[in-house]
């Protein structure tokens, strides 16, 4: 059997470090965290540490970028796809234009999602990227939006929308947070927000404050607040304390877990996962948003056990809310089925939900969850 340890180099190298022209493309988040394990799986090993309760726990689920596994992501018809299927929350990354306005984009940067290379191909920094700070709205909504791609322009999920005719476009936050708060009041529903802080640092050098941007559209919506339908999300650990202390948000918020290596932040994501650094996070987040490849006990694995990682019980023990991301159906490992990846989140890791682009599948899982 594979070890923990093996499986993450294998991740890195098919996964984090593919770098075209200074491009670093994120392709999947999920096949390191169980390639080791579906053997596991697949035997009658018992799973550790399940709590007999979560049956009765609920388990939200939250539309990764909108329904990005089915239309290009972040886009407004993603996001009323996504609202259609009744998520419990629907995700907006937030970055700001030239003009200072809040649009909805995973990235800083514009190539991957966007045909701004062709449109606008002297646009690029030193480095070669396109970064959406340098462009205004009214530029912006000359670009068509696609599903996200590689250095080499091919698909990153090959299977994903592959229709050419459709105009997909940027949209801004505020039109993000009209859309799912018309559908609300006109269906009675209450599906909430779940807005990310993207590159806080990056914002602050460029002259322009994306937290309170982020927190002022909150509230003119009526999602920001202590007993508000959203969380707030942020890498940056220093972004999340001024969050709660400079600009005194009373809401709820997240504080996303990654690896060093992504270059997020300048946060120490190793500490933060440790007794200290979880008690100091708890101290102003209300949960943690950790990726999968960190959840499972590297020892425990490599004797054949599926275990959570130690580290999480500083989670549990804090009473903080635990998100973790990326639920794909398109990009499960060999021989794992959407049941036994949701069962383990839900019963070895005692996660209180998931991100997930593929909401069809986690919503079925959820309706016969036992």
């Amino acid at each position: 059997m594979n070890t923990w340890s093996s499986a993450t180099v294998q991740y890195k190298k098919l996964v984090f470090s593919n770098s075209v022209k200074g491009k670093t493309i994120q392709k999947s988040l999920l096949p390191a965290l169980l390639l080791v394990c579906s053997s596991i799986f697949t035997s009658s090993a018992p799973l550790a540490n399940t709590d007999e309760a979560n049956a009765t726990k609920p388990f939200t689920v939250i539309a990764h970028r909108g329904a990005s596994g089915y239309l290009p992501e972040h886009t407004l018809e993603a996001a009323t796809l996504a609202f259609s299927l009744r998520p419990d929350f629907i995700e907006q990354d937030v970055v700001i234009t030239k003009d200072d306005i809040p649009v909805v984009l995973h990235d800083i940067h514009l190539e991957t999602v966007t045909d701004v290379e062709d449109v606008f191909p002297a646009r690029h920094r030193a480095d070669g990227r396109y970064y959406a700070r340098d462009f205004t709205l009214a530029e912006l909504r000359a670009l068509r939006v696609h599903e996200r791609t590689g250095g080499n322009g091919t698909p990153v999920f090959k299977d994903r929308y592959q229709g050419k005719y459709a105009n997909f476009k940027i949209a801004t936050l505020t039109e993000h947070f009209e859309l799912i708060s018309e559908l609300n009041r006109q269906l009675e529903t209450a599906v909430g927000v779940y807005p990310e802080v993207k590159s806080p640092a990056f914002h602050r050098d460029e002259g322009v404050d994306a937290s309170k941007i982020v927190i002022d559209t909150l509230n003119a919506f009526g999602f920001g607040g202590e007993n508000s339908n959203s969380y707030i999300q942020c890498f940056d650990f220093k972004e999340v304390k001024r969050i709660r202390e400079t600009l005194g948000y009373k809401g709820k918020v997240v504080m996303l877990i990654g690896e060093n290596s992504w270059g997020e932040s300048d946060t120490d994501y190793d500490w933060v996962r440790s007794e200290e650094g979880m008690n100091e996070v708890a101290s102003y987040a209300d949960g943690i948003g950790p990726w999968l490849g960190h959840l499972l006990n590297n020892k425990a694995m490599a004797q054949g056990k599926v275990e959570a990682a130690k580290w999480l019980e500083f989670a549990h023990k804090n009473g903080l809310t635990i998100h973790p991301y990326t639920y794909r159906k398109d990009a499960l490992p060999d021989g794992m089925t959407s049941e036994q990846v949701l069962d383990m989140l839900d019963k070895v890791v005692n996660a209180d939900g998931v991100f997930t682009d593929h909401l069809v599948p986690v919503l079925s899982w959820r309706s016969t969850r036992k």
